[in-house]
C-alpha cells in the first residue's frame, strides 16, 4: 500500500484540516490537495475520494471542483465502492465501515472493531510505530512487525485496518483486510459479520485487494501479502486459493476484459494472466517501486499507478507498459478514468486531475 502501505497499513497523518462545510471548493483548494486520499470511485457521474482523517470529498463535475461530505470518523479511510448511484461503503482503519445512501454527501458508521488497549499489553509501542513516518513503505513487513504478538496470542484481527472493500449489489458487499480480516454485510449494512474463515487463510495474511474480473459474471479475485490470491466462480459465495507466480505483497487487482488480469504490488512487480489466473507471465516494467492500482480508459488503454508517482500505459492489453513519473513524483494510491480525456488520481498530492494520456 508503498506510500500505500506506508497509509493503508501505518495511518500516516497528513495536516489536519477544518471542516468545509457543504461549500464547494476548487481542484486546487488545501482540502483536495492538502489532505491524503488512498482511493477513488464512481457513484452513477459523481467521483467520491475518500483518506485521511476520515475525510470524503464528491466531485459532480469530473474533479473539477469539490465538496466535503459528512463522516462519522477521524480514522484513515483507505477503500470506497459503490453498488449504484446512491448507495455505497467505505472502510478504514479499526475495521470502521461507512454506509452511504446519498451518494456520498453523508456517511453513518455501521460496524468497527477497534483494538481494546487497556487489555493489550503492547498497545503503547504499537500506537507509536503507527505514526512513525520514517518507515520505507515497500520494505515494511506487518507481519514482522507483529512477530511476538502472533506467536504469543495467535492472530487477532481487532485494530485491524480494512484495506478495500467490493459491492457486490445494493443488499452485499465484501470487505477484506489485515491479518486475513473478512467482513460480509448481506442486508444492505444493517448488520455486519466477521467471516475471516471464508478464505483458507490459516496464517492471516493481510488482504490488500478484491475485485470482480471485467466482463465475466462470476468471477472475483482477491489478492494479498506472500503472494496470497483467491478466486471465487460463483459471484463472491465461495473462494478457493490461487497458486501464485510471486510470494511478495499484491496491491491491486486490475482487469479490462475476462482474458486480461493483472495482479500487481511490490518493487514493481506485474503479473498477466489470460486464463482468469491460473496462469501467470511477469511483465517487466523496469520499476522497483510499489504499483498500487489501476483502471481503464475509455479506449482501452490499461493505466497503472504506484510510489514516486509512477504512472504505466499499456495499449496491448497489458503486454507491455509504457513508464512516465507525474511532476513532484509523490506516490499515488488510486486512479479513475475521468468521462472524458484523461484520469483522476489520489495519493500523497491529494486528488488531482490529469488531461489527455498519451
Amino acid at each position: 500500500m508503498r506510500i500505500f502501505i506506508l497509509l493503508l497499513v501505518l495511518g500516516v497523518s497528513a495536516t489536519a484540516l477544518a471542516d468545509r462545510g457543504a461549500g464547494t471548493v476548487r481542484e486546487d483548494d488545501p482540502l483536495v490537495r492538502g489532505t491524503i486520499y488512498t482511493d477513488l470511485e464512481r457513484a452513477g457521474d459523481r467521483v467520491v475520494a475518500v483518506g485521511d482523517r476520515g475525510h470524503i470529498i464528491y466531485s459532480d463535475d469530473d474533479g473539477l471542483s469539490w465538496k466535503q461530505a459528512e463522516t462519522p470518523t477521524g480514522v484513515l479511510l483507505t477503500a470506497v465502492c459503490f453498488a449504484d448511484e446512491e448507495t455505497g461503503w467505505a472502510v478504514g482503519h479499526d475495521a470502521v465501515i461507512l454506509g452511504t445512501s446519498d451518494g456520498g454527501e453523508s456517511w453513518t458508521k455501521q460496524y468497527s472493531d477497534e483494538l481494546v488497549v487497556d487489555d493489550d499489553p503492547y498497545a503503547d509501542d504499537d500506537n507509536d510505530a503507527w505514526d512513525d513516518e520514517s518507515w520505507d513503505d515497500d520494505d515494511f513487513d506487518m507481519d514482522d512487525f507483529y512477530e511476538d504478538d502472533v506467536d504469543d496470542f495467535g492472530v487477532d484481527t481487532s485494530g485491524a485496518p480494512l484495506l478495500d472493500i467490493w459491492c457486490r449489489n445494493e443488499e452485499q458487499a465484501l470487505a477484506v483486510g489485515g491479518f486475513g480480516y473478512v467482513a460480509v454485510t448481506r442486508d444492505a449494512g444493517f448488520s455486519w459479520q466477521q467471516e475471516t474463515a471464508l478464505l483458507d487463510n490459516p496464517d492471516g495474511w493481510h488482504l490488500y485487494a478484491i475485485s470482480p474480473l471485467e466482463g465475466a459474471e462470476e468471477a472475483v479475485l482477491i489478492a494479498g501479502e506472500q503472494g496470497t490470491l483467491f478466486r471465487s466462480d460463483d459471484h463472491g459465495e465461495t473462494y478457493q486459493p490461487l497458486e501464485s507466480p510471486y510470494h511478495g505483497s499484491f496491491f491491486g487487482i486490475t482487469s479490462s476484459d475476462p482474458e486480461t488480469l493483472l495482479i500487481h504490488g511490490l518493487q514493481g512487480n506485474i503479473w498477466l494472466s489470460r486464463d482468469q489466473g491460473e496462469q501467470w507471465k511477469r511483465i517487466d516494467v523496469g520499476l522497483s517501486t510499489g504499483v498500487n492500482a489501476g483502471t481503464v480508459l475509455a479506449d482501452g488503454t490499461i493505466v497503472l499507478v504506484g510510489n514516486a508517482g509512477a504512472v504505466l500505459t499499456s495499449r496491448d492489453r497489458g503486454e507491455t507498459f509504457e513508464l512516465r513519473h507525474v511532476a513532484g513524483r509523490q506516490s499515488i494510491s488510486s486512479v479513475l478514468a475521468r468521462q472524458g480525456d484523461g484520469m483522476i488520481v489520489a495519493g500523497a498530492g491529494g486528488v488531482r486531475v490529469f488531461g489527455e494520456v498519451r
